[in-house]
């Protein structure tokens, strides 16, 4: 069955069954899940962006730590290439994405969101999802910070993260797997921060190492290859960790350079087979009897990700409500 962007969109907007209403993008997991307390977070359907801060980008974004100095002389190119979304934090919240990735550097003595070219300022970036997490608190969001700067910022990283995002981070005495949604109603706590460095996440214990997150990245450029290693590792998931699954293309530098009109098109156009994937393959793994927890997009807007993810947690709570 095909499942166009459009269409699931729409299911926001239409009646669904009997007795169930029209589900808001911003509060979508605290409606489905009302009177569902004990769901655990491990458990649910969430929809994700690859690289959420990199929509700042532009030509004139300098390179990012690290990254080459000869991207300075391909601006538009790079800039192309390295934006996997269009749209604010906020906005991307707003419109139901519950999983954020985060990649964090120091740059010119600021620290900042990066995808091979320096995005934005990461303080203001925390600004919105504080925001967000106030004017909605029954909403669980991941902020995964995959990409770290140095340990010599660190103390500046936990300055900013305690300065913007203290009151609304969570943590429990219990492990993840028994995480619920109701503990984090109770608590009025509602984002989870994982880190990508086991020593900056000692220094609190709201800090979750990526232990608890396996993190799946297929490192293909074709339909078919990106299928076969999702299944593998959705198939052999422990249900008592976070799992994200990217379902995103990895772009080669050969296969950028080889096409012009490929190039020129960017990481958008290269993505586009990708955009009504989401559901189609959400329905199969549920069909087969899997339980997918956390799937990431490039450009999820032109994507019907949010749309699946709110339909795969009304079915599985269907499943649930019939056991």
């Amino acid at each position: 069955m095909l499942h166009s962007p459009l269409l699931l969109s729409l299911l926001w907007l239409a009646p669904l069954t009997d007795g169930e209403q029209p589900t808001a993008p911003a509060d979508w997991v605290s409606e489905i899940h009302e009177g569902y307390p004990r769901t655990r977070l491990v458990d649910l359907v969430l929809p994700g962006t690859h690289d959420s801060g990199s929509h700042a980008i532009t030509p004139d974004s300098p390179p990012a730590p690290g990254e080459p100095e000869f991207y300075k002389h391909f601006s538009a190119l790079a800039a192309a290439w390295a934006r996997t979304q269009e749209h604010s934090l906020s906005r991307q919240l707003a419109g139901g994405i519950r999983y954020l990735d985060l990649r964090v550097a120091l740059h010119e003595g600021e620290l900042v969101l990066v995808h091979g070219l320096v995005s934005r300022a990461l303080a203001g970036a925390l600004e919105e999802i504080r925001c967000f997490a106030l004017a909605h608190p029954r909403e669980p969001v991941l902020l995964d910070f995959q990409a770290m700067p140095r340990a010599s910022a660190h103390t500046e990283l936990d300055r900013l993260l305690q300065a913007h995002l203290a009151d609304q981070l969570f943590e429990a005495d219990e492990p993840l797997a028994e995480w619920t949604l109701g503990a984090l109603w109770e608590s009025g706590r509602n984002l989870i921060a994982i880190c990508d460095h086991s020593g900056f996440a000692a220094h609190r214990p709201a800090y979750l190492t990526r232990s608890v997150l396996d993190s799946v990245w297929t490192d293909s450029c074709t339909i078919d290859g990106l299928l076969k290693r999702l299944d593998a590792r959705i198939r052999s998931r422990s249900r008592d960790r976070l799992q994200c699954a990217y379902l995103t293309f990895t772009p080669r530098f050969e296969t950028i350079v080889s096409n012009p009109t490929r190039a020129s098109r960017g990481l958008d156009g290269f993505s586009k087979p990708l955009f009504e994937l989401p559901g189609r393959w959400l329905d199969r793994w549920l069909d087969e009897g899997l339980h997918p927890n956390v799937i990431s997009v490039d450009f999820y807007d032109k994507t019907d990700v949010v749309a699946a993810a709110i339909n795969a947690n009304r079915r599985l709570l269907g499943v649930a409500a019939q056991r």
